[in-house]
């Protein structure tokens, strides 16, 4: 059994999340919106092939891993043959999704599964 402050640390990951805590190490970028840093992430993107849409999944909170997660799904219109959007552009759309999933009930500072927020295209 692990001891010090990092058995402390270990005791505020749920059950869920100790398995990414274990991945954990990958960089995230920081956003601040309203005066609070969030960290967030890319989770995953795809291509709704025949559509011209892509989407893609990012992951927003306080403190990863210790805190409430939100799961941000961008969809975005492009041709076939666009890539995805750039960072900045993404990192641009995070402040006002925040700011929906925060009045839509997402609260960063409990405890629980993924609050999840679908992004209406802007």
């Amino acid at each position: 059994m692990k001891k010090g402050p990092a058995a402390a640390d270990d005791r505020m990951i749920s059950g869920k999340l100790r398995g990414k805590a274990g991945r954990a190490g990958a960089a995230a970028s920081t956003v601040l919106v309203d005066g609070t840093d969030y960290a967030w992430s890319y989770r995953h993107g795809w291509l709704v092939w025949g559509k011209g849409i892509k989407a893609i999944s990012v992951s927003v909170s306080l403190k990863p891993l210790r805190t409430r997660e939100l799961i941000l799904d961008f969809t975005v219109k492009v041709g076939a043959e666009d890539p995805a959007p750039a960072e900045a552009r993404v990192a641009r759309a995070l402040a006002g999704a925040i700011r929906s999933a925060v009045a839509a009930g997402w609260d960063p500072e409990s405890r629980g599964r993924a609050f999840r927020f679908e992004v209406a295209e802007g």
